[in-house]
């Protein structure tokens, strides 16, 4: 599985905007339109059809993931060396949460930046938020800890 097919899996694909569970007018994989206005010939292409195709979709994924590498970039110094596994779980994570919300797991942070993957995940297991989204956590946990 590669990160685009675990976003896909964990937030599902829209081709109509809908309100996400937060109340975010979102599209595609997660796209939120509220903070992050389409791109104009997307937004065009929705005001005519009234949904997005299959390739807009990943156009707007391949954004999102750009997106969320350079936040995993900023928070982890050494990301790039993190084992593939790894690398996907915080991409995942940093897409859903924001790199803001990440940076609100300043121990889980300093742990993943001092190696210490199993308290990383420990704490992340005693958050909110995966209390809020258990089945996409507990995927996310497993990954950090395996590598």
């Amino acid at each position: 599985m590669n990160i685009y097919e675990l976003l896909k899996q964990h937030e599902g694909i829209r081709r109509k905007p809908y309100k996400c569970s937060m109340g975010f007018k979102t599209i595609g994989v997660g796209w939120n339109i509220d903070a992050n206005p389409l791109p104009l010939e997307i937004a065009d292409h929705l005001k005519v059809h009234g949904e997005i195709t299959d390739a807009m979709v990943d156009n707007l994924l391949s954004i999102s993931v750009g997106h969320a590498t350079a936040d995993c970039r900023d928070l982890f110094p050494t990301f790039d060396e993190f084992s593939d596994r790894r690398k996907m779980a915080l991409i995942d994570f940093t897409f859903q949460l924001g790199k803001k919300g990440v940076s609100r797991f300043v121990n889980s942070v300093a742990c993943i930046n001092t190696g210490r993957w199993d308290d990383a995940a420990e704490n992340m297991l005693l958050s909110a938020w995966a209390r809020q989204t258990p089945n996409r956590a507990a995927d996310i946990i497993q990954m950090i800890q395996e590598g």
